[in-house]
């Protein structure tokens, strides 16, 4: 009996830098391992994949906005990172554009890393036309000739020499334009480009901000809808499946997310048995 309190005593009263470091480990190893959880895509995710590959089969590029900056990194580079894989896996080529000042240079470190993976060229498969203020100006002239607003691209190349954008003037040469964005911008996108030139418009956005646009989903003015890292990873989980193309940063971030909340849950199931235990065998030994 007095073992059995011992044990229970030193259970009940473990060292909580020894339950930070399981917690740790639980939430770092998945980073390492690389595991695959089984997370079931939703329909508006579906949908994004299903028109990336309509894209492949026009064989008309898209439009990403990368308008988040490092504040938001965590949750939406991942979402571009997959969604560049897929582009350059169907060969789909690829505009990228950005209206937050402070996230510029991610969008361009971003396309150029996963175009290498995929032997892709710059100005030839893919081209970042970098930041612009007034996203409400280039929006609009968008839908009649982009270069309005644009008369070179990020790296100071002139339009006019950049082979992927010889054909190209506004949106009906896009098959789809996508926003990725922890801000309002996806709703500017829709006010200033959807409602007008009624083109195909997909978002990507930070999970807090979700809720925020399932009523344009509703209305038909969305075709799909990326949330958070979760909706980032059912993406990682249909090129896997679809595509062989190996999982990333938002697989390994679910990951890690479930193994961090179920050893708190087991920490929680175990303090309460031992909790409950203990009241035993005191009320017994009175």
């Amino acid at each position: 009996m007095l073992n059995r309190n011992k044990w229970l005593d030193y259970l009940l009263n473990i060292d909580r830098r020894v339950v930070y470091v399981i917690i740790f480990l639980s939430i770092a190893l998945p980073f390492f391992l690389n595991p695959v959880v089984d997370i079931q895509p939703t329909k508006w995710v579906s949908a994004v994949y299903n028109e990336m590959e309509e894209a492949a089969r026009t064989n008309k590029p898209i439009i990403i906005g990368f308008d988040y900056d490092p504040s938001s990194l965590a949750e939406l580079d991942p979402m571009a990172k997959v969604l560049l894989r897929h582009a350059f896996s169907k060969n789909i080529k690829v505009l990228g554009l950005n209206f937050i000042a402070n996230g510029t240079s991610l969008a361009d470190i971003t396309m150029e890393q996963v175009a290498k993976e995929f032997g892709k060229e710059y100005g030839k498969d893919y081209v970042y036309l970098g930041y612009l203020p007034q996203y409400d100006l280039v929006l609009l002239n968008f839908g009649d000739n982009f270069r309005k607003s644009f008369s070179k691209e990020f790296r100071g190349q002139p339009i006019e020499n950049i082979p992927m954008l010889s054909n190209i003037q506004n949106y009906d040469d896009f098959h789809m334009v996508i926003d990725l964005s922890g801000t309002k911008l996806p709703t500017a996108y829709i006010m200033y480009g959807v409602t007008r030139y009624h083109f195909k418009f997909v978002t990507g956005c930070t999970a807090v901000s979700a809720t925020e646009y399932y009523p344009y989903l509703q209305s038909g003015q969305m075709v799909g809808l990326i949330t958070g890292m979760k909706g980032a990873a059912e993406y990682e989980g249909l090129v896997k499946s679809n595509l062989n193309i190996p999982t990333g940063d938002a697989m390994r971030g679910m990951a890690s997310q479930t193994w961090g909340h179920l050893v708190i849950i087991i920490f929680i199931i175990i303090g309460n048995i031992l909790y409950f235990v203990r009241k035993k065998i005191t009320v017994e030994s009175k």
